[in-house]
């Protein structure tokens, strides 16, 4: 993780990139995050639109005096922006315009317009969150209209953004603060002291990675404090809890920085809660959610095997599919160790593009009823990734008409060239393998996968 100030911002710039599906004639451009951004749109962020996957959160937390910290966080992948070549790799630029307004006057604006630098051109294209813009505002507490602008330097894609925000004033009434997920942060001092992190600006983690950091703060705390934490899935159960005493800082500004063990997380969407105990107990939430790719939300470890199967040998997927709850994360972590075809870098480009693979299936091959990465099209497509041509065909039908099949042409598949017949029979749009290409297709499927794995020793 690459770190670089920018006045009163933070541009974070994540190393590694794992490649894009080839692009061949015929199949449509892939699109960028879809899936997730209506998960976010739900939960409350602001979300942009598909070729601007930004995501923005705001969060509170005492000031100065009589006033409150405003955390803007946006998070972009760099496949947002447009890059130009430069003297040492490529440059990107976007701008960010943040205004709050009260009864449609402007009490507030903030503009930045930052650049981003990376080395190589496969960094451009990266589809992961690779860009972390934030800023603090000071505020007086009260409702407030904010409106949020995006904007990439070099084109014209971005998003604008709308959303209210109830700005609170911190005192013995308001003692908890939002729980903010976090990459860092340093505790603060004092209420005057701007917030040192790197927001975890989706509250979103990868499954079996990295460990949800939680920053807290509770105000007018003498002496330590003990504050209960609890994550929720969606139908209200508790999955991880537990007591932290808010210990460090002082009376009038108490934090506590606490990692929650991922082991204990499910998939999908999550709620942290934080609350106190006593007569003025209060009780505050925020949304959490553990994804198995930036590309692709889903709600449970079963429907990830369903799509893993296409490439898993049966093995694989039997330890999968009987792994407790201590073991999976163990077992999910080797499926994909063993297909990293770079371990010196911090990204899995095999897994990266298998789940690019997934979305973009899903989003271009639905037939009746069947979303994309369950047809035929869509199997081959996550399997093989981007034909290298693609043509039409007319079985049975003059040239001129609507062509009822589609042929697929893989150049260099393992064992060879490889051409594929997808064929409409019935007439209603279902495009499946001819028996021949069929049989093809599985040989070079099985080519693919890894051989079982060796079996695990018996303890002891």
């Amino acid at each position: 993780m690459i770190k670089a100030v920018v006045t009163s911002a933070i541009l974070v710039v994540l190393t590694a990139c794992g490649p894009n599906p080839r692009r061949g004639a015929g199949v449509p451009r892939m699109m960028s995050i879809a899936r997730p951004l209506e998960v976010y749109h739900q939960l409350g962020f602001m979300a942009g639109p598909p070729d601007f996957p930004g995501v923005a959160s705001l969060a509170t937390m005492a000031g100065p005096r009589d006033s409150t910290y405003v955390l803007f966080a946006l998070s972009l992948p760099a496949s947002a922006l447009r890059f130009q070549r430069d003297a040492d790799g490529f440059i990107g630029e976007y701008r960010v315009v943040i205004s709050f307004l009260r009864d449609s006057v402007v009490i507030k604006r903030v503009e930045h317009r930052e650049n981003v630098r990376v080395g190589s051109f496969a960094e451009t294209g990266r589809t992961e969150e690779s860009i972390i813009f934030q800023d603090v505002i000071a505020l007086t507490p009260g409702k407030y209209n904010v409106q949020v602008q995006a904007n990439d330097g070099f084109s014209s894609r971005g998003f604008r953004g709308r959303d209210t925000l109830e700005v609170p004033a911190y005192d013995e009434q308001r003692r908890l603060a939002v729980p903010i997920v976090v990459y860092q942060a340093e505790g603060r001092a004092h209420r005057g002291a701007r917030p040192d992190f790197i927001v975890n600006a989706r509250n979103t983690v990868p499954y079996g990675a990295e460990v949800p950091r939680i920053y807290l703060e509770l105000y007018h705390a003498r002496g330590g404090q003990e504050v209960h934490l609890r994550i929720l899935n969606e139908r209200n159960e508790p999955v991880w809890q537990q007591q932290t005493t808010f210990a460090a800082g002082s009376d009038s500004l108490r934090y506590a920085i606490v990692d929650v063990p991922t082991g204990s997380l499910p998939l999908g969407r999550l709620w942290l809660e934080a609350s106190t105990a006593g007569a003025s107990a209060e009780l505050i939430r925020s949304p959490l959610l553990i994804t198995i790719s930036d590309q692709w939300m889903v709600a449970n470890f079963d429907e990830v095997l369903r799509f893993v199967n296409y490439i898993a040998h049966p093995a694989e997927l039997d330890s999968l599919r009987t792994a407790t709850e201590t073991e999976r994360l163990s077992r999910w972590d080797q499926f994909w160790q063993r297909r990293d075809p770079l371990t010196s870098t911090p990204v899995n480009e095999f897994r990266e593009e298998f789940f690019q693979r997934v979305r973009f299936a899903t989003e271009h091959f639905n037939e009746s009823g069947r979303p994309g990465w369950e047809t035929d099209r869509g199997e081959v497509y996550i399997v093989l990734g981007q034909p290298d041509q693609v043509a039409d065909r007319f079985i049975g039908r003059e040239v001129g008409t609507e062509a009822n099949a589609v042929e697929w042409i893989y150049e260099n598949a393992a064992g060879g060239q490889l051409q594929l017949l997808f064929v409409d029979r019935a007439g209603f749009g279902r495009f499946e393998l001819s028996t021949q290409s069929e049989h093809a297709f599985r040989a070079a499927a099985n080519r693919l996968k890894p051989r079982a794995p060796l079996p695990t020793a018996p303890p002891g």
